[in-house]
């Protein structure tokens, strides 16, 4: 397998961005349809609908590949539809975007960076246009980092991590997980593999195996391994 060096890595680099440059309409950000976001389809049919004239996929900076999804040239108006990765936890715009955005706006433009969700509220959509206003989305990425932590402590309260059945395929071993916890067996000596063996009803080779997979801090903190032995010589 060919290995390529950091030069050469900078030339292929180099030279793509050249023809991207001098070939825009090959960009696989639009000559592909799976690229396509739906919710900058939905603002596009929307302002379509209203017979407000734009362009789609506009380059703003003409010695810069990438382009900007709605935009309005004779008075360089640029609006984004930006999904929850073009943002950190607070709801600012990452550091790439930050500069992106930056560039664009040094260039005489006025860009909107609007959050996805301003595709199913769409009389919002006629507001933020109307005044050119950037919104401010602190308080939906504070909402939405509760509404993660809170599913995260339910996860954690009902399936404590490490100790879970991982699919539905795996469901009829949940009732061994407590018969394995509870039994009388003293698991921090040799022989304990044997009993729960015969509680499981499978063959002792494999009971380590399942114990790793379905009580994993169990078998860590509790079980008795046979340590292998290395030979000096």
């Amino acid at each position: 397998m060919q290995v390529h060096t950091q030069e050469t890595k900078n030339k292929i680099s180099t030279g793509r961005k050249a023809y991207l440059l001098a070939n825009p309409d090959k960009h696989p950000w639009r000559c592909s349809s799976k690229f396509r976001s739906v919710p900058c389809e939905k603002v596009k049919e929307y302002l379509k609908t209203k017979n407000i004239n734009f362009v789609e996929e506009w380059q703003p900076i003409a010695d810069r590949a990438f382009a900007v999804d709605i935009a309005f040239p004779d008075i360089k108006l640029a609006i984004d539809i930006n999904g929850n990765q073009h943002y950190d936890r607070n709801g600012k715009l990452k550091e790439y975007y930050q500069k992106r955005h930056d560039l664009i706006v040094s260039a005489g433009w006025t860009l909107l960076e609007l959050h996805y969700s301003i595709a199913y509220n769409l009389s919002k959509l006629d507001e933020v246009i109307t005044i050119k206003s950037q919104p401010d989305y602190t308080n939906y990425f504070e909402e939405k980092k509760r509404r993660d932590e809170a599913r995260k402590l339910k996860r954690a309260l009902v399936k404590p991590r490490g100790e879970k059945i991982k699919n539905k395929a795996d469901e009829r071993w949940r009732p061994y997980i407590d018969k394995i916890s509870k039994a009388n067996i003293n698991f921090h000596k040799h022989g304990w593999v044997a009993e729960a063996a015969q509680i499981l009803a499978i063959r002792p080779q494999k009971v380590c195996k399942w114990m790793k997979r379905y009580m994993p801090n169990f078998y860590e903190a509790q079980c008795f391994k046979r340590r292998s032995i290395t030979a000096v010589f």
